[in-house]
C-alpha cells in the first residue's frame, strides 16, 4: 500500500483554501472608484499624501511612490551612483527585481548562500565575498550589499560591520512593513531603504513600491530620476510613477496595515505551534518582528508526496520563489546548497489576514498530519 493511501482525502463538500488573497474590501474599492469618478488616474495629490501619510505613520524623513520594485531598486542605485565597474552581493534567495536593477546597469553581482537552517546569508559570508571581491578586482572596489528581510523574517545582525567595511548597503523591508525593533520601526538604518507593495505584500496598491530617503539631497535625486519632477536640459528621467487611484488603495491599506499584520502574526505563530510536534522546518527566529509575509516549511519527505498530500486536502501551496537566483544564473547548485535544499524541499502555506478561523485549523492540522 503506497504512503499516500493513508492521507485524508478531503471530501468534495469541502471547499478549497486558496494560496494567497490580498486583504481587499469595500473601502478600497470606494476610494479606486472615487478616483475614476473625479477623474483622478495620474499621479498627483493622492500620490503625495500616500507618501507622506507613509512618512508620518512610522517617523521616516522623505519618501517617494514608484510603481514596481524593480522600479525602487534602479532609482537607489542610481542614486548611489552605482556604475557598471561596481559589485552587487546578493543572496541567492534575493528579490528578482534586485537582481534585474542591478542588470540594468551592468553590475557584477555576487551570490552567496543562505546560512543553515536560516533564511539569510550569514555576516560572515557576506564579509568573506566583499573580501574576495577586493582580492580579485582591487583594494577600492565599490561593494554594494542590498539587505532584505526574506518571507518577514528579520535579519539577524545589524549593518554596522558591513558599514565598517565600506559596503554600501541598501535595506528593502517589504516583509516587515509596519513592524518595530528595539530603535524604532525597520527601514531607517541605511541612506536609503525601499519595499515592495505588490499583490502579495502587506499593504498593496496591485503593484508598487515606496522609497525611504533619510535625507532632502537624497530624496531630491530620487525625484529628479522619476517622472513628474521638472527636468533640466539634457538630463534623463524614468516613467515610474504611481497612479492616483493606486495610491488610493494604498491608503486604505495603510490605515489597517497594523490590524492585518497582526492578523498575520497570530495565524504564524499557530503554524508554529503545530510545527513543534513534527519534524518539519521553518526559521523564524524573533516573534517581535517577524510578519509572516510568506511561511516557507521545509520538509521532510519527496517534494512530489508533499504536494499530493496539500493537493488532496485542497489546500493551496507555493514554491518559496519562481527561481532561486543561482538558477537564474546558471550556476552550480552544489554551491548554493542551503538555499537549493529550501528551493527543493519547502512549501508556502496561505497566511493572509483573509484566512478563517477554521481555515487556520485545517492548516495547523494538515501538518501534524503529515508526519
Amino acid at each position: 500500500m503506497s504512503r499516500l493511501s493513508l492521507y485524508p482525502i478531503s471530501s468534495q463538500q469541502t471547499l478549497p483554501i486558496a494560496f494567497h488573497r490580498p486583504a481587499l474590501g469595500r473601502r478600497e474599492l470606494e476610494s479606486v472608484l472615487d478616483c475614476l469618478v473625479r477623474e483622478q488616474i495620474s499621479q498627483g495629490e493622492i500620490t503625495l499624501r500616500l507618501e507622506q501619510s507613509f512618512a508620518s505613520s512610522f517617523g521616516y524623513q522623505n519618501v517617494l511612490a514608484v510603481n514596481s520594485l524593480a522600479a525602487a531598486y534602479h532609482l537607489c542605485f542610481l542614486t548611489l551612483n552605482m556604475q557598471k565597474k561596481d559589485h552587487l552581493i546578493l543572496s541567492s534567495l534575493a528579490p528578482i527585481a534586485a537582481h534585474d536593477a542591478a542588470s540594468y546597469l551592468s553590475v557584477t553581482i555576487h551570490l552567496v548562500d543562505v546560512d543553515k537552517n536560516s533564511f539569510h546569508p550569514s555576516l560572515e559570508s557576506i564579509l568573506n565575498t566583499a573580501s574576495t571581491i577586493r582580492e580579485k578586482f582591487g583594494k577600492d572596489s565599490v561593494i554594494f550589499y542590498a539587505a532584505e528581510h526574506s518571507f518577514g523574517s528579520s535579519i539577524p545582525f545589524s549593518f554596522q560591520a558591513l558599514n565598517e567595511d565600506g559596503m554600501i548597503v541598501l535595506e528593502d523591508f517589504t516583509g516587515l512593513i509596519g513592524s518595530e525593533k528595539d530603535e524604532g520601526y525597520f527601514g531607517k538604518d541605511t541612506p536609503l531603504s525601499l519595499c515592495g507593495i505588490s499583490e502579495y505584500d502587506l499593504m498593496t496598491t496591485g503593484n508598487g513600491a515606496l522609497i525611504v530617503a533619510s535625507d532632502s539631497r537624497l530624496h531630491k535625486e530620487l525625484h529628479s530620476l522619476r517622472y513628474g519632477s521638472k527636468r533640466k536640459p539634457h538630463s534623463v528621467a524614468y516613467d515610474y510613477r504611481m497612479e492616483d487611484f493606486q495610491s488610493a488603495m494604498g491608503l486604505e491599506q495603510l490605515s489597517q496595515l497594523g490590524i492585518l499584520i497582526n492578523r498575520r502574526k497570530k495565524i504564524g505563530k499557530k503554524y508554529l505551534e503545530s510545527l513543534q510536534s513534527t519534524s518539519h522546518e521553518t526559521y523564524f527566529q524573533d516573534p517581535k518582528s517577524d510578519s509572516y509575509l510568506k511561511f516557507p516549511i521545509a520538509f521532510q519527505k519527496p517534494f512530489k508526496e508533499v504536494k499530493r498530500y496539500f493537493d488532496s486536502l485542497r489546500i493551496g501551496t507555493s514554491k518559496i520563489t519562481e527561481i532561486p537566483l543561482h538558477h537564474l544564473q546558471g550556476l552550480a547548485p552544489l554551491d548554493f546548497p542551503n538555499a537549493e535544499r529550501l528551493y527543493q524541499k519547502s512549501f508556502c502555506l496561505p497566511v493572509y489576514p483573509g484566512l478563517t478561523a477554521k481555515n487556520v485549523e485545517r492548516v495547523s492540522t494538515s501538518l501534524r498530519g503529515i508526519i
